[in-house]
């Protein structure tokens, strides 16, 4: 009987396995072999420190035998560590200079030993000490500014006329009976009195690096004729400004194009007696601060305003008269302006610059630098802080414009003769 063609192929593939397996073990089993060898030294081996345990890491640090007794090797780690102390030392030091340069504070000046040479005891009040008449006008004659470079101003300052200079050493002085104070305009003495109007910070570059401080004053008794020219800007027929008006004229005096039309006016027909007080906040030279200043009258004399003014230089003398303010900054003796000196700007009736430098480390002594007797060249650097689309410091403009609307809001006269 034949068999069926199914049982025929199964038995034949049967047959076929069975021949090829004595083959396949025979290439197998030495595999097998070693990798059971392999996994059996695993088992047997000690185990090894795990990667930054702490027997790793006393095998890594551990001194080496020979370095354990030699003296050169200690000695190094001594003169290391003691150069690392140094370097410490050093950089502590440093350090606190230049936190005490930074943040440089005021002395004391206590009255401790004055009153302990005294004899007299000393008594404990519960409550301060009240303020002194000197320490309340001190404070009262003192105006923030805003930096701790100059952190103040004063708020009156005392001018002498370029005559009364001159002829101060050689005239006596009429002595004024006790408690008589000297008028504001003062004859005898040829000194002026003048006023803050508005101050601020002149700062450059994004960074606002402040350069220095700057107010202007004005003339005590000159107040009166600046009050009743703002009033006549808004008012022909008034004598002070109600709100309303007020913000008329501050709008007026922040205004890109009219402020250096009003100011322009008023500088130039007014004969207001005004003074630019400036001090540094850092150390700088006169070449800085007059390159700094022409840079200004020039921007100002090509503006529209003063451009399309034909009376304004019929003659072609103002570049004669802007280099004769260009000397008054020259010489070999005035490359310096130390940090806290003042230079004084003044302004007389007619329009003529005067420029001043008073040393305060010498009582404050005024030395007069020279003088440019054409009004356009103080008109135009006036002009570079008060009026126009960009103005050297424009919170020095704002603090004039509050300090012109305050003033226009009293009646004309009476800011003179206030009590501060």
């Amino acid at each position: 009987m034949k068999p069926s063609p199914i049982r025929f192929l199964v038995s034949r593939h049967l047959c076929v396995c069975r021949s090829h397996l004595p083959a396949t073990a025979a290439r197998v089993q030495p595999f097998l072999r070693l990798s059971l060898a392999r996994r059996n030294a695993s088992y047997s081996a000690p185990a090894s420190p795990a990667y930054c345990s702490g027997e790793e890491l006393k095998r890594r640090h551990q001194s080496k035998p020979a370095d354990d007794g030699d003296p050169k090797f200690e000695r190094a780690q001594t003169m290391k560590r003691m150069r690392y102390s140094a370097f410490g030392i050093a950089f502590c030091a440093v350090a606190m200079y230049g936190a005490i340069q930074a943040y440089d504070l005021p002395i004391a000046t206590g009255t401790s030993k004055s009153s302990s040479s005294s004899g007299g005891s000393v008594t404990h009040n519960d409550g301060p000490a009240p303020p002194s008449p000197d320490n309340v006008m001190q404070q009262a004659e003192l105006v923030p500014t805003g930096t701790t470079s100059v952190p103040f101003f004063p708020r009156t300052i005392e001018l002498s006329s370029p005559a009364a200079t001159s002829t101060s050493q050689t005239t006596p002085q009429p002595s004024l009976p006790a408690g008589t104070v000297r008028p504001n305009d003062d004859p005898a003495t040829g000194s002026t009195e003048y006023q803050l109007l508005g101050l601020g910070i002149r700062t450059v570059s994004f960074l606002s690096i402040q350069v220095y401080v700057v107010g202007l004053y004005i003339a005590t008794p000159d107040i009166a004729k600046l009050q009743e020219r703002l009033i006549r800007t808004i008012d022909p027929v008034a004598t002070t400004l109600v709100p309303g008006e007020k913000d008329q004229l501050r709008s007026l005096l922040l205004d890109p194009t009219r402020s250096e039309e009003v100011w322009n006016t008023l500088l130039r027909e007014a004969g207001i007696r005004t003074a630019l007080r400036i001090v540094p906040t850092r150390n700088t030279d006169f070449m800085h601060m007059r390159d700094g200043f022409v840079r200004g009258i020039t921007a100002r004399a090509s503006s529209p305003l003063i451009a399309q003014d034909s009376q304004f230089d019929p003659n072609g003398t103002f570049g004669k008269s802007l280099n004769d303010f260009k000397s008054v900054f020259g010489g070999a003796s005035r490359k310096k302006l130390p940090f806290g000196h003042t230079l004084l700007l003044e302004r007389d009736v007619q329009g003529g610059l005067r420029v001043v430098c008073e040393d305060s480390k010498h009582d404050n002594a005024r030395e007069v630098m020279g003088a440019v007797a054409d009004e356009r060249v103080a008109r135009l650097l006036w002009l570079c802080y008060l009026g126009g689309k960009n103005v050297s410091s424009e919170e020095a403009r704002r603090s004039v414009v509050e300090g012109c609307v305050e003033w226009t809001g009293r009646p004309v006269g009476t800011v003179a003769t206030q009590v501060v």
